[in-house]
């Protein structure tokens, strides 16, 4: 057991001195297109080697003032498979504690950075996130060895899950 816990430190502290992340790909979905639609879901090239995730979702009812999240991470081997975390909270009650989710706090630091979410709900307005970028020091918590990965999240509101965001990406040395 002390072995495998020195390993993980080891690649741990292997992976964050020299890697590399790089969106290739992000798909979205509404399940409830009466509640959300995404007018925009996509990745643009900000520069050389920076791609960045621009997604804009149309809230058709609103206020909205209970809203829940899934988040997971699965690597790609012979397909997806689920790897080391999943989680669901209430992302209302994350905003206002986030230190008590450390997962979904990484999460909310990739993609969300960059968007008009950052507070409390109600959320009264469309979601909008703009030219979001990986870096490298947001992930330098979790240990995740080189490969391709996809982050799925999804989004529910009123204990129905909306929408669902895909989002792949590649970790390597010099991609």
């Amino acid at each position: 057991m002390k072995l495998t816990w020195t390993l993980l430190i080891v690649v741990t502290i292997d992976l964050n001195s020299n890697i590399a992340l790089r969106f290739t790909n992000i798909k979205c979905k509404s399940f409830h297109p009466e509640f959300s639609t995404f007018e925009k879901c996509n990745l643009r090239v900000i520069g050389r080697g920076i791609i960045g995730v621009n997604i804009y979702v149309k809230l058709w009812q609103l206020p909205v003032n209970n809203v829940s999240v899934n988040a997971a991470i699965f690597k790609k081997a012979n397909g997806y498979r689920p790897f080391l975390y999943n989680m669901s909270a209430d992302f209302c009650h994350y905003m206002a504690h986030r230190k008590k989710y450390p997962l979904l706090s990484i999460f909310h630091g990739l993609l969300l950075k960059e968007s008009n979410i950052n507070h409390t709900c109600p959320y009264d307005h469309d979601i909008i996130v703009k030219d979001s970028v990986l870096d490298v020091s947001k992930l330098k918590n979790l240990p995740l060895p080189r490969g391709e990965y996809r982050f799925d999240v999804k989004v529910g509101a009123y204990n129905d899950w909306k929408a669902e965001l895909k989002a792949y990406l590649d970790i390597g040395d010099d991609l």
